[in-house]
């Protein structure tokens, strides 16, 4: 892998230390070698004086191949389009899952996410298209009851964990779907099998009023306390949604260092309600992530839209701006590094050389200073501002791969269009 040599990046922001002008950014090694001045390094050059260099974006929430049902049965309430999207799901084939994926990867790689945490069917597919595009991602079967039992469910998993070991940007997560869909003995073992082999434990939690009510009556205790009491609240418990928990839920979450995924746009679009309070579980030292959920219940996968949605939404509840758009950057940045379990999420050398280059000359991000640089990007920029998304060092997204992922996802969505005959 060839050494890439940003020169002369007009703006570098690191979520940390903040922002420096007209400086070289070195990568060699998949890592960040070099940030100043980096005269005599040899590499691929990219003249980046137009350009904004930060940190990638980690979708630290989604459903990858569910880019085949965007806009599918769209505007109903949660429920009746679940049973929607649960009918269709019957159909799904390994082949439809590794063509959805890799629809789902280019999106984000346009739009500046160098890794995503998944959870949905036939993960060897996402796994295998992952790594064609080169991009991180954290897979696994998931555990859903009336779909598998926890026997063969932890045997897969495991088979599939043993099957990514070679690979560098590809790695396993235990999933288990939630526990008004799963037992909670699916999670002890899930949580047996993820220390043996050293990941994290992915499931939804307290997304709306009607699963805390159905885990009540399952267990007589809402969801966290229910796994808190268990002894099943760790930190390699990783939380997604976590709008419908308890304030004493939250300080259980802060107390066993698990760590959570806020997908506000997708709660927003199904209208699931509830609030996370992304400022007091920061302040309490827990690690957030932001997360799309699938692109069938946002539409799109584009992290920027995310971070603005994020503050948004916080203000609305909240009432006040305690929440800045600092916090939802290092969020999407160094939370969603932390939750993937890479050291990234700083512009800083020794880090690794996961960064996005946005194109600083955009008429909606003008005028452009370093002092308004963090709003330009949480409040102004999109993911269609992007023009290099690199992932261990490497273009993962260029301006020579646009036109080839433009092309692709033409063929691509004409194949996917056929699964719907008779279902629209």
């Amino acid at each position: 892998m060839e050494p890439i040599l940003v020169r002369q990046c007009r703006f570098a922001l690191d979520p940390v230390e903040g922002v420096l002008r007209d400086v070289d950014i070195y990568l060699e090694g998949g890592q960040i070698t070099c940030l100043g001045e980096c005269s005599g390094k040899s590499g691929t050059i990219i003249d980046a004086d137009h350009m904004v260099c930060m940190p990638a974006l980690y979708n630290t929430h989604t459903h990858a191949a569910m880019a085949l049902f965007r806009g599918f049965h769209d505007d109903a309430i949660l429920e009746e389009w679940l049973q929607r999207v649960w009918r269709a799901e019957k159909r799904l084939t390994p082949g439809v899952i590794h063509e959805a994926s890799r629809l789902a990867i280019m999106e984000m790689l346009s739009s500046g996410t160098a890794g995503f945490v998944d959870m949905y069917f036939y993960p060897e597919e996402t796994a295998k298209a992952a790594e064609e595009l080169g991009i991180r991602a954290l897979v696994g079967p998931v555990m859903l009851e009336n779909m598998t039992s926890i026997d063969k469910w932890a045997e897969e998993t495991v088979r599939l964990a043993k099957g990514l070991e070679k690979l560098k940007l590809v790695k396993p997560i235990v999933n288990v779907h939630s526990l008004y869909a799963a037992p909670i003995e699916a999670v002890e073992k899930g949580l047996e099998i993820a220390g043996e082999i050293g990941v994290r434990l992915q499931m939804h939690a307290a997304e709306t009023r009607r699963e805390v009510y159905a885990v009540k009556q399952r267990y007589g205790k809402f969801p966290v306390e229910a796994l808190r009491d268990a002894g099943l609240l760790s930190q390699r418990v990783h939380l997604v949604h976590m709008g419908w928990a308890t304030s004493w839920e939250y300080q259980a979450v802060a107390k066993a260092g698990a760590t959570i995924a806020h997908c506000p746009v997708s709660n927003m679009k199904l209208a699931t309600a509830g609030f996370l309070p992304l400022h007091d579980l920061q302040e309490k030292g827990v690690t957030v992530g932001l997360g799309t959920d699938g692109a069938a219940s946002n539409n799109v996968l584009d992290m920027f839209r995310e971070m603005k949605a994020a503050v948004l939404l916080q203000r609305h509840s909240y009432w006040d701006t305690r929440v800045k758009a600092l916090h939802v950057l290092r969020a999407a940045t160094l939370g969603g590094a932390e939750i993937m379990g890479v050291r990234a999420g700083r512009l800083k050398p020794g880090y690794e050389a996961d960064l996005v280059l946005l194109d600083a000359s955009r008429l909606h991000l003008q005028p452009l200073r370093p002092d308004n640089l963090v709003s330009a990007l949480v409040y102004a920029a999109t993911g269609g501002d992007v023009v290099y998304t690199i992932v261990a060092g490497r273009a993962a997204y260029s301006p020579e791969k646009a036109e080839k992922f433009t092309e692709e996802a033409a063929r691509i969505a004409e194949r996917l269009n056929g699964f719907f005959e008779g279902e629209v």
